[in-house]
């Protein structure tokens, strides 16, 4: 088994028991790895019934064929699971250096169960797995209990994925952390961790320092040259030069920053104080590259507080959003240390920053007050008000513990008219890009298999005027149509369950016939490009009917109201709304599924799906 090392690692917690399982090279033909395998797994074993909380929920962390390789930018892993924040399929992916080193330590991935009688770790180094008193690490943040367990384990080398006190209290949309700042981070994953007293998994392989290849040289002369392809392309350049947050400016242009919680469509004055370029001449202190990246797009920044000066992550163009532009915050300084809070207390910046600028635009309307927040004054880009929420919300606090239930349940907690502004799609919230200047995301947000997600597709990239001529996307499609964007939609969504079970970080923009080329040189298959399509259309079908057997229904495959009813008075998308239902019907239509969003017996069964077809009768 060329790429993979063959082999899963299961734990019982409730029974302390360890167990290792092989692979099945028929299931790795037909969902390849990562979140594709994982669904497979969680499919098979998940009562649709259990709660996300509870001990028989599983947790699924998962590597791919590539991972570990000597492939560019293949250094990450999956998680995925049964959401607390949704109800429905959770998955999450994290970069840096945890995923190589799981495989270097003789697993292509784990499977938690059940529940410690009291706080444990997990750890597994040269292919030996055990389970550790982690009474000690409880209550710790993450970068203080990676540096803790590092020391107890002797080796600094070890990676650690771990909680903070956001998982353990059981904030819905805590994350799972590696590497000081890199985060597993959407769905709540770090909430079913912590459900588990799971506080961390530390691996470590010291005989292994890369997968080998079924054919390394005609791999290693093909990477020569993929290496330029990825370098030349112009997004790349841009992650190079100023992190992922470089794009700000121009996606302000295009109208798709999301300023004042989607109320506002252009904030120049603000945006520039906080853009890549902003933070490249005040508070960059070096890039930061993951495992066999050539891109780099990791920053490390000073972080200030009001009594302390240190370094850490940097924050992300989402993080810079989330907590800057959505809650009109114009201080890179302040986003800086929210994100390094989010970090420490392992907690989603998206759905953070979602949730602080819900309760600035509560606040605003009147609909809480200073006594609801306990004495924090919520007025738009505060810091007081940022940092201060952070806090309470990664402590599941006072007033944090109504927003750390995510927007959609807050709504239901302050009521008054709040529900029309709190934005989610199937309670996931929204991320940092407005559906009202690119058509199609609109689209891709409303059918997403976990919720409102720019990355299960990354269709704004075609909507910019991005070709795939190798997924059959040869023209150009225009932002603003509505008429033409099933197609791509689709053809970007399976493609992007292909990258997810590879696993490949979809920064590295690699044309999909060249990503074919690598995954064949690697495992020595001989898999056709539409054979490779075709995992993606069956793992996305799979997790919708994950999705549908968990109750999901048409109606969950839609937009807030602010996006399609709502236009923005000025800006890159002004007067602008999302045209959804017409764009849903069409997408609905090629994929092979009914007017309600079912997928069909004989698209099951042409997927090689038969043995799920029974949730149709359910």
């Amino acid at each position: 088994m060329f790429g993979y090392i063959g082999k899963i690692l299961r734990v019982d917690l409730t029974e302390s028991r360890i167990s290792t399982e092989p692979l099945k090279e028929d299931d790795l033909k037909k969902y390849i790895g990562g979140s594709g395998l994982a669904s497979r797994i969680i499919y098979n074993e998940l009562d649709k019934s259990i709660s996300p909380l509870s001990p028989d929920n599983i947790l699924v962390f998962m590597t791919g064929p590539l991972t570990g390789t000597a492939s560019p930018s293949c250094g990450r892993y999956c998680v995925c699971t049964k959401s607390p924040l949704t109800g429905l399929w959770a998955e999450a992916h994290a970069a840096g250096f945890w995923g190589p080193e799981l495989k270097f330590a003789g697993y292509d991935g784990i499977v938690v169960q059940g529940v410690a009688n009291q706080p444990v770790f997990l750890s597994v180094v040269d292919g030996q797995a055990e389970l550790g008193d982690a009474s000690g690490l409880w209550g710790k943040d993450t970068y203080r209990t990676e540096e803790l367990l590092k020391k107890e384990l002797g080796d600094t080398n070890a990676r650690v994925a771990s909680i903070g006190q956001a998982g353990e209290q059981g904030v819905l949309f805590a994350s799972i952390m590696n590497d000081c700042g890199r985060a597993a981070g959407r769905c709540g994953v770090g909430t079913v961790m912590g459900s588990k007293r799971l506080k961390a998994i530390a691996v470590r392989g010291t005989e292994v320092k890369v997968i080998p290849s079924a054919k390394n040289e005609m791999l290693n002369e093909f990477l020569r040259r993929i290496y330029v392809t990825i370098r030349s392309h112009p997004t790349a350049q841009i992650y190079a030069s100023y992190g992922t947050d470089g794009i700000m400016s121009m996606m302000h242009e295009y109208g798709d920053v999301p300023i004042k919680y989607f109320t506002q469509g252009s904030w120049p004055q603000g945006v520039e104080k906080i853009c890549g370029e902003a933070m490249a001449k005040s508070i960059l202190k070096k890039q930061w590259a993951c495992y066999r990246c050539i891109i780099a797009c990791g920053r490390h920044v000073t972080v200030h507080t009001l009594d302390a000066e240190r370094e850490g992550a940097g924050p992300e163009y989402e993080t810079c959003a989330s907590l800057g532009s959505l809650c009109m915050n114009s201080d890179l300084n302040v986003i800086a240390e929210g994100n390094d809070l989010c970090n420490r207390y392992g907690m989603d910046t998206i759905s953070a920053g979602s949730v602080i600028a819900f309760a600035m635009e509560c606040y605003e309307k009147g609909l809480i007050s200073v006594e609801d927040t306990g004495g924090i004054n919520l007025q738009w880009g505060d810091r007081k008000a940022i940092i201060g929420l952070l806090n309470k919300i990664g402590m599941n606090t006072e007033f944090g513990a109504v927003l750390a239930k995510g927007v959609r349940e807050a709504c239901k907690k302050i009521g008054r008219g709040s529900h029309d502004f709190a934005l989610h799609v199937k309670g996931l919230e929204i991320p940092m890009h407005d559906p009202r200047a690119f058509k199609g995301l609109g689209l891709q947000y409303a059918t997403s298999h976990r919720g409102a997600c720019h990355l299960r597709g990354l269709v704004y990239h075609i909507e910019q005027g991005e070709r795939i001529p190798d997924i059959g996307i040869h023209k150009r499609y225009e932002r603003q149509t509505t008429d033409d964007k099933a197609f791509p939609v689709i053809a970007v969504q399976n493609w992007h369950d292909v990258l997810d079970s590879l696993i490949m970080c979809k920064f590295a923009i690699v044309p999909p016939a060249s990503v074919l080329s690598m995954l064949n040189m690697v495992t020595g298959w001989e898999m056709k490009l539409d054979e490779l399509i075709r995992v993606g259309e069956r793992t996305y079908n799979l997790k919708k009917v994950f999705n549908l057997r968990c109750g999901a229904t048409r109606s969950d495959d839609t937009l807030p109201k602010r996006f399609l009813e709502e236009p923005l008075a000025d800006g890159g998308s002004k007067g602008e709304v999302v045209q959804l239902a017409a764009m849903l019907n069409k997408y609905y239509e090629l994929r092979g599924w009914d007017e309600n969003g079912i997928p069909t017996r004989q698209k099951l069964e042409d997927l090689n799906l038969s043995d799920v077809t029974s949730v149709l009768n359910e």
